[in-house]
Parts: C-alpha cells; sequence; structure tokens
C-alpha cells in the first residue's frame, strides 16, 4: 500500500467516525448538537477559562471528530456547530497535515471568535492552518488523561482543544477546511 493509500483511506476513515449519526437531516442536527455540547463540557472541564471565553465571544465553532497519524501524514475529520446569537449552523471538516506522529484519537476543540472580522474570514474562506506538536492519551473507561491540551489566539480567535480518547504523538502542520452542511447530502447514513 503506497502512502497516499494510506493517506486517503485515513481520511475516509476519519471521516466516517466524524460522522454525525442518524436516519434524517434533523436526527442528525440533533445528535451533532449532543455531541458537540458534550464535547464543550469536557473542554471546560479540561480549560477552565475557556466558559468565560466562550461567553464573551461573538460567536463559537464547536467541533468534535477523530485525527490519525501514520508516520508522515495525518487526516481528520468530524462535525462541527456554529453558535451565533441564538442560533446554531452545521459544519464539517477534514484535515490533512503532513509531520511526524502515529496514533489516533477524537479530540474536541473550541474557536471563540472575539471579532467580526475574524468571523467573518471563518464564514468565507473556511480554512484554518497551524503547527500542532502534543502527545496525548485518554481513555474512557479509567477517566484518566495524560495529554497536552492546547489552547492558543491568533487574529481575534481563541481555540481550546481536548483530547476526548485515544493516544497519538505528533509534530504535525496541519490545515483544516470547513464547509456548511445540512446533513441532506451525506455520504453514509448511520441509524
Amino acid at each position: 500500500m503506497t502512502v497516499k493509500n494510506i493517506a486517503i483511506s485515513g481520511v475516509v476513515c476519519s471521516l466516517l467516525v466524524g460522522c454525525a449519526t442518524g436516519s434524517t437531516p434533523a436526527i442528525k442536527k440533533k445528535n451533532a448538537v449532543a455531541d458537540t455540547s458534550e464535547a464543550l463540557a469536557q473542554i471546560y472541564e479540561d480549560h477552565p477559562s475557556a466558559q468565560s471565553t466562550v461567553n464573551k465571544s461573538l460567536a463559537y465553532l464547536v467541533c468534535t471528530g477523530s485525527d490519525s497519524y501514520l508516520f508522515a501524514a495525518s487526516t481528520g475529520g468530524g462535525i462541527c456547530v456554529l453558535n451565533s446569537n441564538g442560533t446554531s449552523e452545521f459544519y464539517r471538516f477534514a484535515s490533512l497535515g503532513v509531520g511526524a506522529g502515529i496514533g489516533f484519537k477524537k479530540a474536541a476543540f473550541v474557536y471563540a471568535y472575539s471579532s467580526a472580522d475574524a468571523l467573518r474570514r471563518f464564514k468565507e474562506e473556511g480554512w484554518d492552518a497551524g503547527a500542532r506538536a502534543e502527545a496525548s492519551a485518554r481513555n474512557d473507561d479509567d477517566g484518566g488523561q495524560t495529554a497536552a491540551n492546547t489552547s492558543y489566539d491568533v487574529d481575534g480567535v481563541t481555540i481550546y482543544q481536548s483530547a476526548l480518547w485515544g493516544a497519538a504523538a505528533q509534530a504535525t502542520v496541519q490545515g483544516y477546511k470547513f464547509w456548511p452542511t445540512d446533513f441532506t447530502d451525506d455520504v453514509v447514513e448511520n441509524k
């Protein structure tokens, strides 16, 4: 199997794990809200300052999904809910990175937008890129975690990330692409 085939397989697997579950768009939206709400609660537990930052923001994007790291490539994907002015918009994301790494993890992150320009950039462009270096391990069965949960501020956006489960060690440059969805065109229908 070539590196290209491994990377493609990783993207497909990551996207499937990061799919909203349900047999209709309405059920998928409900489950996406539940999944991201649970993820946000974990972020608040891992990052005590996150709740205050989110409460003060113009809007915030909560995402949950998976990342897989295999030697020189990393892939991932999942779902997001953008909360702004009491409304929710749904997004999917995919990630692709290069660098050194090995492992698989389910992660959650929140982007708290403190400037209208940053929110506009997200909605119009849907890209985020950055260097990541961390080692993480979390097991839901015993509640234990060892993780380099991260937070940082960039151009009007504060980002918090937490590992939900899995184990990975990586030093990657990773890009994220976000796009809006209403869940009507899902490739996989989960029941």
